[in-house]
């Protein structure tokens, strides 16, 4: 069971204006879930259930303001429950919680303190201590911050400042990674202590001349392969392993276009991070937009030489310092083209065209890539061009909203067959009687070419549909299906297909109570340029959300 509550929010003292009265907002996510275990224990391999057990979560936020001051805090734990038994008079732990080298109070519970700061604002400036976010650019230099939908929120411990001098516009940020230790989505299981990375960079934009606005930003990196390279709140003992340089140019109204680009240099000076001699990065990014009447088109275009490489070390702890533009349709991203979204050698333009057509915006999309990787993730042993057409339609009625896109991607590759993928997905709110309906379908195919690992072809079908029996009461029903040989899951149903069911009850305006029982499949979600896997979940939840 999931019991989730949110956003609980209470002002204390004057409510006027008076910048010495503080107001506190309490924020809580409580989250416990009874997970069915396929494991069984040798010796007891007639009790199934044996290995289930509970996973509580639990993140506290408190969030006090006054004036020009902020101040923030929040408290992960997490607890294991019917997680231990008794073998021959010795006391086991099914899933410890910590690993060696981390302190807490019991093998299946643990506390952390995971974020804390304090901000003070100040005219145009703003200075803040403790965890916050930084993002230059298009994010291809810098680009920390929170990916909640997959389950990343690595932070920067340090000093941030940012300040407006007129038409000028500085950013600063110095700081060690501060990692998410204890996640949502992932299972909890011999948690390490932190591998701080130290970051320092800065951003300046300047005022727009002849109609161009430009900036400069610049950030350094100083890596770490283990948690006692750097202390937490230490000084680099060392100099730079990389360095990235860069520079943004906007220009509106130029012929009718709205133009963004973007040049970074990347720069490794760590032996660890040079690779056949090459210690030189380069990412390019440019969009361009422009309406004529109600048709919008917008152009990309992207060029990434060795810029994945900066994220070596964060790959390890699954999240990234930097990420820019995929020009990818994410939500179909595979194994395989995840390959491409982390290419270390990639070229790619995208055309799309939206048509405003009263209560409906049909849209096409065309992307090409040329990537010539064949390192890391990459099945493909010589290097191919990506061809992704997309084509869809958004429609908006007061009594009907639907989206629905379909498309067809082949890589083709120069001297072993084509990769493809066929997908479709429609999201539809439309009234089913005199019930609100909610149906959403997504669908899959994908054809592996030659490979010296061959992997199987594979289908994946993920099927929701919703039913508002009254204002308060709505009924969900799940369903996925998977043959892919890759992913780590295994379904309820039968091996292949994942069945599951919610109630949901909406209590008041801002809070719903759900009842969850079942499983789905595990797989890979791709956010902002950044994927991760995550696990599938066979089990039972409750869950309760309020805001009051």
């Amino acid at each position: 069971m999931v019991v989730f509550l949110s956003f609980v929010s209470l002002a204390l003292g004057n409510e006027s204006n008076d910048e010495s009265s503080w107001s506190l907002m309490f924020s809580e996510d409580f989250e416990a879930r009874y997970i069915v275990s396929n494991d069984l224990l040798e010796g007891f391999e007639e009790r199934e259930s044996l290995l289930n057990y509970i996973e509580q979560v639990n993140r506290f936020g408190v969030l006090a303001s006054s004036g020009a001051y902020e101040i923030g805090v929040q408290v992960d734990q997490v607890s294991l429950f019917a997680n231990r038994y008794f073998m021959n008079e010795e006391l086991v732990y099914e899933n410890e919680i910590v690993g060696d080298n981390l302190t807490s109070f019991a093998p299946d519970h643990y506390v952390n303190i995971d974020k804390v700061w304090v901000t003070r604002r100040s005219g145009g400036s703003t200075l803040q201590f403790g965890d916050h976010y930084a993002s230059f650019g298009r994010g291809l230099a810098l680009n920390m911050v929170k990916q909640t939908g997959i389950d990343i929120d690595t932070s920067i411990l340090g000093v941030k400042t940012t300040t407006r001098l007129g038409d000028w516009s500085v950013e600063s940020t110095i700081g060690v990674t501060n990692i998410q230790q204890i996640s949502q989505d992932n299972r909890i299981n011999l948690l390490s202590p932190d591998t701080r990375h130290w970051i320092v960079g800065g951003r300046v934009d300047a005022p727009s001349i002849a109609g161009a606005n430009l900036g400069l930003h610049g950030v350094g990196y100083q890596f770490t392969s283990s948690t006692a390279d750097i202390e937490p709140f230490g000084t680099p003992s060392e100099g730079l392993d990389a360095a990235v340089l860069g520079a943004t140019c906007e220009v509106y109204g130029l012929g009718g276009w709205d133009i963004y680009m973007e040049g970074d240099l990347f720069s490794y000076l760590s032996d660890d991070l040079v690779v056949d001699e090459e210690s030189q990065g380069l990412g390019l990014y440019a969009s361009a937009s422009k309406y004529i009447g109600n048709l919008t088109v917008t152009l990309e275009g992207k060029h990434y030489l060795n810029t994945e490489r900066l994220n070596t070390y964060a790959g390890v702890d699954n999240y990234e310092f930097a990420s820019g533009p995929t020009l990818e349709y994410e939500r179909v991203i595979t194994e395989d083209s995840a390959a491409a979204v982390n290419s270390n050698d990639i070229t790619g333009g995208r055309l799309r065209l939206d048509l405003m057509a009263g209560v409906a915006t049909p849209h096409l999309e065309v992307s090409v890539s040329r990537d010539r990787d064949l390192e890391g993730l990459h099945f493909n042993e010589s290097s191919e061009t990506i061809i992704h057409p997309v084509a869809g339609v958004d429609f908006f009625s007061s009594h009907v909203q639907a989206i629905a896109n379909a498309g067809y991607r082949v890589d083709i590759r120069d001297s072993h067959g084509s990769d493809s993928l066929i997908h479709g997905d429609i999201s539809l709110d439309v009234p089913v009687g005199p019930w609100e309906g909610e149906f959403a379908l997504d669908v899959k195919a994908f054809s592996w070419g030659e490979n010296s690992l061959q992997q199987t072809d594979f289908i994946e079908e993920s099927f929701s549909l919703g039913l508002g029996v009254s204002d308060d009461i709505t009924l969900v029903v799940y369903q996925d299906y998977t043959d892919n040989e890759l992913i780590s899951s295994t379904g309820n149903v039968t091996d292949r297909v994942y069945g599951a069911g919610e109630i949901q009850w909406h209590t008041g305006t801002s809070s719903t109570l759900k009842a969850f029982y079942g499983a789905y499949k595990a797989g890979i979600r791709c956010a902002g340029g950044q994927c991760r896997s995550l696990p599938g979940f066979e089990g039972a939840r409750v869950s309760y959300s309020s805001v009051f």
